[in-house]
């Protein structure tokens, strides 16, 4: 097959991409859940009777079960995953914590920015399948994160790749510890502010945002302000999809008439 009939079937199979992508109904970005090994439902669904994370108890990807483990935690822990290998962090640093497992297992907005993984990290341990990455969040709640943590220890950078992870004879399961060449900082060290925290800690997962287009952790009201952010977001990548249709075809064909 010569090189000018790839180009041609790539642009015509490029153009069917483009026109299934527009078909679909910007609601469908509220109908899907990461896929992993039992943390997320399907599709998301009313869940009353969470045992955290009761923000999203009107729509949410996780079930009761998922979210038993942050209830039950001592402070120090969650499953395998500790946070305080350098000492106890505040309640208030703690809780941000706690909402961005929350976010991660339980919002029925992340699904647009899927992506897969091989193998799980010490932070969400039995997660393998699906994760997230480039999550737009609003720069006032990784500031105010930032500010909540900036005084307390952390040994590393980036909870999914800097761990230590070993296995515990006694339980039988990994857990997470400092490396031997790592020291104890504190978050403002580590971080230096907001953007720096979140778009960090856990690695390409999120980006700090400045824009409205962002969304929250965790929020008060009943409705979720995050739905109408996805909305949009989905709405405007539609948008733009057909002048990239029309940008590639374009240099396709350029291609092809050059080298017959």
């Amino acid at each position: 097959m010569t090189i000018s009939s790839i180009l041609l079937i790539a642009a015509a199979q490029f153009a069917l991409l483009v026109t299934s992508v527009q078909g679909h109904s910007h609601d469908d970005v509220q109908q899907r859940c990461l896929s992993t090994r039992g943390r997320h439902k399907s599709t998301p669904s009313a869940e009353p009777r969470l045992h955290q994370c009761h923000a999203f108890s009107q729509n949410a990807c996780c079930a009761p079960n998922t979210t038993r483990s942050l209830a039950d935690s001592d402070g120090t822990h969650i499953d395998t995953f500790f946070w305080t290998r350098c000492g106890s962090v505040s309640e208030a640093c703690e809780q941000y914590i706690r909402e961005e497992m929350c976010f991660y297992f339980c919002s029925p907005n992340t699904y647009p920015w899927a992506k897969p993984i091989a193998t799980a990290g010490p932070v969400h341990p039995e997660d393998v399948g699906e994760t997230y990455s480039g999550v737009p969040i609003c720069a006032s709640y990784c500031d105010a994160f930032f500010n909540a943590c900036r005084d307390q220890p952390i040994c590393v950078t980036n909870w999914y790749t800097d761990w230590n992870v070993t296995l515990n004879p006694a339980t039988m399961r990994n857990e997470s510890h400092c490396s031997a060449s790592s020291t104890c900082d504190t978050f403002s060290t580590r971080f230096t502010n907001g953007r720096g925290l979140c778009q960090g800690i856990f690695g390409d997962s999120y980006v700090y945002t400045t824009t409205a287009d962002c969304l929250v952790m965790t929020f008060n009201s009943t409705v979720n302000p995050n739905d109408a952010v996805a909305r949009r977001l989905a709405s405007a990548a539609g948008r733009h999809l057909p002048l990239v249709a029309a940008s590639f075809i374009s240099l396709l064909i350029g291609v092809f008439v050059t080298n017959r």
